[in-house]
């Protein structure tokens, strides 16, 4: 190692500084029970997909230590230069691959053909993005490595119409650059069965060579061969007729309905080619079956010009079977085709394509295609490298320490996003995919947790999830069932956000103290309504029932009481009894207190208060004490090794209110303003009256309590 190892605290534990490059190496020789993480699901790291993959080497979705120290001990390996790693660069410099390791030849060999592939002249550096482009890379050229040959891979016409031949005959397989082309199995198939059938053409030339037809023996057999099937069974037919006339079962045509088609079609498809007669004459001038009627006028025409029949308008059944003498030959032999392949390649271009120098340049190209295949499947392994120089420093902090978790200028790879919800931001976030599960664990941390649905797209975009979000300073008590909000992640999607579920803990020493106040009012609040609730019920059911009592007595109904009207005198009276009332009550409690001192009364109400709130403030202190972040993060299935504390400081990291922008604060409020359209035009008489009675009525009722408990 070329430095020594160095811890700083992170949440209360010792966690490896991880700031250089250099450091990577002590990685691999630091014990695993001292590293921050030691298991973490692929999917709750928001990173590059691939490089990702490649960490994650046995496939099943979680990073471990022996796969993170194999990838780290091969990247500072390869690399000779670390520059790339400290900059988390995109873009590696061949200079810095280590000429020493194994890989880094092929890797060198790999960089350069894609460049060159990819027509860049600086061939000192390759970027990620560039070995991404692997169609590309392939596409441009010659060989890819696949062992596959298209007509595009050579300059030579000749070749190229070969390897299109040999497409059509035998079929193709599809490059790597996505065109149709051929292997060595192709190749081989079609020397295998084109060389049959070269050698069954040849065989045809020489019986061609000794055919009465000559040079028009081939053309002559192919029209024959077409109607040899029809003709027969046109003379199979004329040989079970006695006479044309008396023949009853041929003395009428067949009626078919010409305005139906299917019915039409059938009997053509199945009628002979012409009308059958004793006499064996197949003429042109009589009805004949339209679908063959062209065929046979072609073969009359050769015949007649062969000089093998009399007249092109009729063909006699001797003159048939002389015809199927002369093919006797030239019929075995075309028994013997092995199959329809070769049908589209005359006898010389099949020569050239099977020719000894054409396979010798399809062979080559094919090698020399195979050639390339290392450094082609070195791209990956080339763009392993990129990625993990891009990023292996940035995961290490989030992995064997959590650095960037505590970072406030920035998400850390292990947070989703932000969420905002109630005026805060909320940063300390999980993906939740068992929410059951997950609440039996995070039960343990003690930490105040909102889980929340997310939705974001439409139709077949819509995309749903379930978000866990720590609230970790501040106050729940805005914070309810049913509350909406925005969750955006680091990529800019927002996702609208609705808490669906709570698990209330105390968030911060002041809504500690605040919390016994609240529930005894909550308490008093549900028995006052459940009383007065009670006590209006039973009153409307009295009255319900004195009205259906009167209403059911049969009584002279008597005349309604006059209200008498409202005098002063009345109102003086009633002010009298009003004001004795409260002059009583005054004396109850002067009389009460007189001997009890101040302190006694502070202290009696101290004491209530202690015994109410002392034990839901001190469950409530502890609580809060012994939040821990590691249990959060365990409850998404992370392995994690320090007991994290969730101080009130690091909690002011994770849930807090954005500071205001610089500004100038306008001290009227708004609705004042407006609200003054609205007030009653001429109050301020009435309000000042109805002030002025007030306090002359507690000045009287000051009097009356100093003459009967003071002056005495």
């Amino acid at each position: 190692m070329k430095n020594t190892m160095r811890f700083q605290k992170i949440g209360g534990s010792r966690q490896l500084v991880l700031d250089k490059a250099e450091n990577l190496e002590q990685i691999p020789v630091l014990d695993e029970a001292l590293w921050a993480v030691t298991a973490m699901p692929v999917d709750s790291v928001i990173m590059d997909k691939e490089f990702l993959t490649f960490l994650d080497a046995d496939g099943n979705g979680r990073i471990r230590p022996e796969e993170l120290k194999n990838a780290i001990q091969w990247l500072i390996g390869v690399l000779s230069d670390y520059s790339g790693i400290d900059n988390a660069s995109d873009t590696l410099r061949l200079s810095a691959l280590n000429p020493d390791h194994p890989d880094s030849e092929m890797l060198r060999a790999s960089a350069l053909l894609a460049l060159g592939n990819l027509g860049v002249e600086d061939k000192t550096q390759i970027s990620l993005a560039q070995v991404r482009d692997k169609k590309s890379i392939i596409a441009a050229g010659n060989n890819n490595g696949d062992g596959i040959i298209t007509p595009a891979n050579t300059e030579n016409p000749a070749i190229a119409q070969c390897i299109t031949d040999i497409i059509n005959c035998c079929g193709s397989k599809q490059d790597l650059s996505g065109e149709p082309g051929i292997d060595e199995s192709i190749l081989d198939t079609f020397i295998k069965e084109g060389s049959a059938h070269l050698e069954w053409l040849k065989t045809g030339r020489e019986d061609d060579n000794n055919s009465p037809y000559g040079d028009k023996a081939a053309d002559f057999y192919a029209l024959y061969a077409t109607i040899r099937e029809k003709i027969n069974e046109f003379y199979t037919f004329c040989g079970g007729l006695v006479d044309d006339a008396t023949d009853p079962r041929f003395g009428t045509v067949q009626k078919v309905d010409p305005l139906n088609i299917d019915e039409m079609e059938n009997f053509i498809r199945k009628a002979p080619v012409a009308m059958p007669s004793a006499s064996g004459l197949l003429s042109v001038e009589k009805w004949m079956n339209p679908l063959w009627k062209n065929k046979i006028l072609d073969f009359l025409s050769m015949a007649k010009e062969l000089n093998v029949i009399e007249s092109e308008e009729l063909l006699t059944e001797p003159e048939w079977r002389n015809i199927e003498k002369s093919f006797v030959v030239r019929s075995g032999w075309d028994a013997r085709k092995n199959n329809d392949k070769f049908d589209s390649l005359d006898l010389p271009t099949l020569e050239t394509c099977l020719s000894e120098e054409t396979i010798a340049a399809l062979r080559e190209m094919i090698t020399a295609d195979l050639s390339v295949a290392k450094e082609i499947a070195a791209c990956d392994l080339l763009k392993k490298l990129i990625l993990y120089q891009q990023n292996m420093l940035r995961f290490t902090n989030n992995f064997i320490c959590l650095s960037d978790l505590f970072n406030p200028q920035t998400l850390s790879v292990i947070q989703p996003g932000r969420l905002i919800v109630d005026g805060r931001y909320f940063t300390l976030l999980a993906n939740v995919s068992n929410l059951p599960e997950h609440k039996k664990i995070i039960a343990r941390s003690n930490i105040c947790v909102m889980y929340l649905e997310l939705n974001t797209g439409k139709g077949a975009d819509a995309k749903k999830m379930t978000m866990a979000a720590a609230v970790t300073s501040g106050s729940m008590r805005n914070i309810f069932i049913g509350k909406t909000g925005v969750f955006m992640t680091g990529d800019g999607i927002e996702w609208d956000a609705k808490v669906i579920d709570l698990i209330q803990q105390p968030v911060s020493f002041s809504e500690a103290l605040q919390m016994p106040f609240f529930k005894l009012g909550e308490f008093a609040g549900k028995q006052a309504d459940k009383f007065f609730s009670t006590k209006s019920k039973n009153v409307e059911t009295d009255i319900t029932k004195q009205v259906t009592d009167a209403a059911n007595q049969k009584t002279p109904q008597q005349p309604p009481a006059q209200t008498p009207a409202v005098s002063g005198s009345m109102m003086l009276m009633g002010g009298g009894v009003g004001l004795a009332a409260l002059g009583s009550s005054f004396a109850f409690i002067a009389n009460t207190l007189k001997n009890v001192s101040f302190w006694n009364v502070v202290g009696v109400f101290v004491g209530i208060a202690l015994i109410i709130s002392a034990p839901v403030l001190l469950v409530s202190l502890f609580k809060l004490w012994t939040r821990c972040v590691s249990d959060f993060f365990a409850a998404g299935g992370w392995a994690i090794n320090p007991k994290m504390r969730l101080s009130r400081k690091m909690g002011l990291l994770f849930t807090y209110k954005p500071a205001m922008p610089q500004s100038i604060l306008l001290r009227q409020d708004l609705v004042k303003v407006f609200a003054k359209r609205f007030a009653p035009a001429n109050n301020n008489l009435r309000n000042g009256l109805l002030t002025l009675l007030l306090l002359l009525l507690g000045i009287l009722a000051g009097y009356l309590v100093y003459l009967k408990f003071i002056a005495v």
